[in-house]
């Protein structure tokens, strides 16, 4: 999927994971949707052109090739007897696994431990990764998100695994995207299947990036379901739900 759609897949997961976040403040439930929005895009820092790699200059693109380099590595280091041997890229691999989403979310967490101006910086990062992505927002956004996030690490602190939870559903999201694309995931690394650890999983009907399939069908079905999703952190959903349940009784 093209980094769009990933984004509004991240925000669509945000929004759902913000409305079960009920008793939660409001500034809390917007950071958990903007982070896990940016957080969509994270897994692809695996590949030097992706648009995350290209989010800071040489650095990010330093960082994507050592990915790349290190996926592949542990890619030959596992794989089985059926897994092809000739692979020669690390894109769509190991982050692009429940246990690649989980390390992420992992990074962001520590990070939001260690200093709330560490885990300020990882909140800024990753909306200004939404912001690539929606090619909207801009550094507002990014810099409004780290100020929320260093208020909650340092006045509500009980609700700080908020931060890495929004990561980690936002990479998945990425993560089961790419499970509808032709190319597949190895979504149940690093579980042995038929002789093999690394097969690329798809869903039963696929589309191919950047085709006409994604841009003309997914995306709007997409910006629909994280309209309509939005409204349950707000309060809409809750209140339907008991005008709803007032008038039957």
């Amino acid at each position: 999927m093209m980094a769009r759609q990933h984004a509004l897949s991240g925000l669509f997961v945000g929004c759902l994971t913000a409305g079960a976040l009920a008793p939660a403040p409001i500034p809390v439930k917007a950071l958990t949707v903007a982070v896990a929005g940016g957080a969509a895009l994270v897994p692809d820092l695996d590949h030097p052109s992706a648009t995350v790699a290209r989010s800071l200059g040489i650095v990010t693109r330093l960082l994507a090739v050592a990915i790349d380099h290190a996926s592949l590595s542990l890619y030959h280091a596992t794989r089985a007897e059926g897994d092809p041997g000739q692979r020669r890229s690390g894109h769509r691999l190991v982050t692009h696994t429940v246990p690649g989403c989980l390390v992420t979310a992992a990074v962001v967490g520590l990070l939001c431990l260690a200093h709330p101006l560490a885990g300020a910086a990882a909140a800024c990062l990753l909306v200004g990764l939404l912001g690539l992505g929606v090619r909207a927002l801009g550094g507002g956004a990014a810099l409004t998100a780290g100020g929320v996030t260093w208020w909650l690490l340092t006045y509500e602190f009980f609700w700080w695994w908020t931060i890495p939870l929004a990561t980690f559903v936002g990479a998945f999201a990425h993560v089961i995207g790419d499970t509808f694309t032709n190319s597949g995931t190895p979504l149940w690394w690093p579980l042995l299947r038929d002789g093999r650890r690394w097969r690329l999983v798809t869903t039963p009907a696929t589309f191919s990036t950047g085709d006409y399939v994604e841009t003309m069908l997914v995306a709007p079905l997409l910006v629909f379901a994280t309209a309509l999703a939005s409204l349950w952190p707000l309060g809409v959903v809750p209140l339907l739900f008991h005008l709803l349940a007032s008038g039957s009784a």
